[in-house]
């Protein structure tokens, strides 16, 4: 195309770059938000469900508790006034029974004679009757009044009526049914239920409260509504209650004052009684919608800036095409190193400023490449890239080392076909290391099977003996969810079906950096603490142990891990004693009887130091029994005691153990 035929646009670069990054802020920020928002709605709501259900659960567990109860007690004292006591003994047992129940009214044996009641027998606590001004004419006022409900205890049924209206106080009356010599009977008793509404307390934005089988309140935080005997049968979470087959559900529903509700319900399973459990939506999704609000005033105030950044930035846009030719030469001859900004402020400033980013680009593609060459883990290439120098000068930090390993590998190997054995390897190696690095450590090495690994080096990782360890315990565990897997499916042999690993971790100084030829180096780490961690997990072996640590690193991690003390001993290379520990598991995580059997086998080892090795044959076969399981350690341990039962030890001998081998 020649000159003469280009024609500008009049949408200018300027005005293009102000009107797409207003639109993409506009539509993805209230995507976001509009998103964000349902998401957190819909959380929120079955949050409060699932609160409603559960405090509704918990509240029926409590009634029913309450209402069997009740009836048990009102059962025995019925059964008390059918017997040919005297007018005394009689007196002893009615005082002592409101005595240990001053909620308790009044209670009556009746007859059932068709829909009325003929009290034979009654009591009552004239003390209450007294302090709240009801006589007994009252009480034979509710009983007529509500004796076609209570005469359903005559079919089996337990009836709870809500009878505060007679009383003008919040009172329950219940009934049950009662055999007599004439016949059917029941036992009817009339409960003050102030108390009982305690546990009915709005607790938040939820109201509870409790219905009987007609929909009929029987509590409720308002007082009023009890008294008022309301009938919510009206309420759809009501409706849903007594027409669902489950006894317990959920609902969201507009009510008769037109106000939308989050509900749930539990049925009880006594008397056709249900618990209720409600919230307003209002209440529960506000915070939902301030956090809406603000967030579009936070898109108007981003919106606004952007419109702003952007006119300003659109004004540096453009340079000179020469200088662009230049510089792509010099990236054509290796110079990856160019110097252009941009000199204008028309469409070609944009042109150069890409091109500068480009050449960066190119020139740190060309440092990882050569980075990677030596190395392995992305941490310590992201490290090199910032101060390569420094990485090969080397320093001491305070480390985590980790060393593990397969045991009886060799056999496994030598038994798998060279491809199977490279699947199992990169399967069990893949698995470790993805643990390894989610818990912020650093890959050392592979060596065959066994892998290396560093905590707080290269770069500073808080709490790196907790990491280490948290590593340590879900390895273990993931090589037993692959062990599983590969018995499912029936995988390589039986062997490496039954695969194990042992694992050694120690903290401690150490000296680390690049190590190796100034062609080739690699990261990796050195010194005594690193020493340690590989003999510590060679010796897991001997004691039968997933993971043996340090003491250095049972004192770090012992406030988050439960750990066994093993053993006291000189391990080959050092002269020093060295405490062994078993890292078992998370002290929340830990299993009552493996902690019961480390406290014995702990035990057993301080009389072991003590010399008294009868007792500690003792505590450690108590240790084994307790673990239901064979004890590699305890048994080595016993048949230490046992040797120096026949040979006791020199005066001088202090416990400790000196190892022969790594």
């Amino acid at each position: 195309m020649s000159e003469n035929q280009f024609k500008p646009s009049a949408w200018t670069i300027r005005l293009k770059l102000i009107s797409m990054i207003s639109v993409i802020i506009v539509l993805g920020l209230s995507s976001m938000i509009f998103l964000a928002s349902g998401f957190f709605k819909d959380d929120s709501e079955k949050r409060i469900q699932e609160n409603n259900l559960q405090l509704a659960s918990i509240i029926g567990q409590k009634v029913e508790n309450e209402f069997y109860s009740i009836a048990y007690k009102i059962h025995n004292m019925a059964t008390i006034l059918g017997q040919n006591l005297s007018k005394p003994q009689t007196g002893v047992f009615v005082d002592l029974f409101f005595k240990n129940n001053q909620d308790f009214i009044y209670m009556a044996v009746a007859d059932i004679e068709g829909e009325n009641l003929k009290v034979t027998n009654k009591i009552y606590n004239e003390k209450y009757l007294n302090e709240n001004n009801i006589t007994l004419e009252t009480i034979d006022l509710v009983n007529s009044s509500f004796a076609k409900e209570f005469v359903r205890a005559g079919t089996g049924a337990t009836v709870v009526q809500n009878v505060s209206s007679g009383f003008l106080s919040p009172i329950l009356g219940i009934s049950i049914p009662f055999q007599t010599n004439k016949g059917n009977s029941l036992v009817l008793v009339y409960v003050d239920a102030n108390e009982f509404m305690k546990a009915f307390q709005t607790a938040g934005i939820t109201t509870t409260f409790l219905i009987n089988e007609k929909g009929d309140l029987l509590a409720h935080p308002d007082r009023e509504m009890v008294l008022a005997s309301k009938n919510l049968i009206g309420s759809p979470i009501v409706k849903l209650l007594l027409e669902s087959k489950l006894d317990n559900g959920q609902n969201q529903y507009t009510d008769t004052d037109n106000v939308s509700y989050l509900g749930s319900f539990k049925k009880m399973g006594l008397a056709g009684l249900g618990i209720v459990s409600t919230a307003k939506e209002s209440d529960a999704f506000e915070q939902v919608y301030i956090i809406q609000r603000r967030n579009i005033y936070i898109l108007l105030i981003i919106l606004n800036l952007s419109v702003i950044i952007v006119f300003f930035f659109s004004k540096t846009i453009s340079s000179p095409i020469i200088r662009l030719v230049s510089a792509t030469k010099q990236i054509e001859s290796g110079n990856f190193h160019v110097e252009i900004k941009p000199a204008t402020k028309d469409e070609v400033g944009i042109l150069t400023h890409s091109f500068t980013g480009m050449a960066h680009g190119l020139e740190e593609r060309e440092k990882v490449k050569s980075i990677l060459g030596s190395m392995i883990d992305p941490t310590v290439v992201q490290e090199a890239m910032i101060d390569m120098a420094a990485l090969k000068r080397g320093s001491e930090k305070n480390i985590t080392a980790f060393f593990s390993d397969v045991a009886g590998f060799s056999t496994i190997s030598e038994q798998l076909k060279s491809e199977d054995l490279a699947a199992l390897l990169n399967e069990y190696l893949s698995a470790m290391t993805i643990i390894l690095k989610e818990n912020d450590g650093v890959l050392d090495k592979y060596i065959g099977d066994a892998i290396v690994g560093i905590w707080n080096a290269p770069v500073e990782v808080i709490g790196h003996p907790n990491k280490a360890a948290k590593a340590s315990i879900e390895m273990v565990r993931k090589l037993a969810d692959l062990r599983e897997y590969w018995t499912k499916n029936n995988l390589y042999t039986q062997e490496a079906r039954e695969m194990d690993a042992r694992i050694g971790l120690n903290t401690g100084p150490a000296k680390v950096g690049f190590m190796g030829t100034d062609a080739l180096a690699s990261y990796t780490m050195m010194g005594d603490t690193v020493n340690l961690a590989a003999r510590l997990e060679a010796a897991g072996k001997d004691y039968g142990v997933n993971i043996l640590i340090s003491e250095t690193t049972k004192t770090l991690i012992q406030n988050e891990f439960f750990t066994r003390e093993l053993d006291l001993v000189r391990v080959k290379g050092k002269n020093e004693p060295v405490k062994l520990y078993e890292l078992i598991a998370f002290n929340n995580d830990v299993e009552e009887h493996i902690a019961e059997s480390a406290s014995e086998y702990e035990a057993g080892f301080k009389l072991y130091l003590k010399k008294d090795f009868a007792k500690a044959v003792t505590k450690l076969n108590k240790a084994i029994k307790t673990k239901g399981k064979k004890d590699k350690a305890a048994l080595m341990l016993i048949e230490r005691c046992e040797e120096y039962k026949e040979n006791p030890p020199e005066k001088g001998w202090d416990g400790v153990f000196t190892r022969t081998h790594k």
